[in-house]
């Protein structure tokens, strides 16, 4: 009866021991937003430490048909960060709204480009993590993400939302947006962390 407990217990201790394992060392399917311009470099700048080979098993990247110039300075990020993965992919979207388009006709822009990622992010069901820093791009996305997971399309991505560098005391609409919304809330600065209880600050990531 001892051997026997003590073996049931070896067994649960080995059992934990794997769960715990696979949990920590599991590998993602990651989705990474770039706006333009400043977006691009505060995203890149964030990524810069990250150990892709270690913790991401395919890497999925996305820009708007306008900001055609983000292709190549992530392609030269890649190529300095030695990043290396079974699978790394661009995904080409429409962007919600332009820079100076009144809000009011954003909507429809908006709505046009959401039916077009919808369609679009049905060949990516594989994702477990969307990551963006708040081009107005990112809005069509989570809705999308959510919705084919209500209907039970995909799995359950989460959402890493990381507020612009350039806001210290106030949130951007993006992030306003997605406070609530997104799986984890990061902030550049400590400030808004004091404001925004929700949000996590984990020092300047520039």
């Amino acid at each position: 009866m001892l051997i026997l407990s003590i073996l049931i217990l070896v067994l649960i201790y080995v059992g934990l021991r794997f769960c715990i394992s696979s949990k920590y060392n599991k590998k993602y399917n990651m989705l990474i937003l770039f706006g333009s311009g400043g977006h691009t470099y505060e995203m890149l700048m964030t990524l810069k430490n990250y150990d892709f080979q270690k913790k991401c098993q395919n890497l999925y990247f996305m820009h708007s048909f306008a900001d055609s110039q983000e292709p190549e300075r992530v392609a030269k990020f890649i190529e300095d960060n030695k990043i290396a993965l079974p699978k790394v992919e661009w995904i080409t979207i429409h962007r919600s709204r332009k820079v100076k388009q009144s809000y009011l006709s954003s909507i429809i822009t908006t709505i046009k480009a959401t039916l077009h990622t919808f369609l679009i992010l049905l060949r990516f069901r594989d994702l477990d993590i969307f990551i963006t820093n708040g081009p107005g791009t990112c809005i069509p996305v989570v809705i999308v993400l959510i919705g084919q997971y209500i209907l039970f399309i995909r799995k359950r991505c989460k959402i890493l939302f990381i507020e612009s560098w350039c806001r210290v005391e106030n949130l951007s609409l993006s992030g306003k947006l997605l406070y609530w919304i997104s799986d984890k809330f990061v902030v550049n600065w400590e400030s808004l962390k004091k404001k925004y209880k929700r949000a996590t600050f984990v020092g300047n990531l520039i």
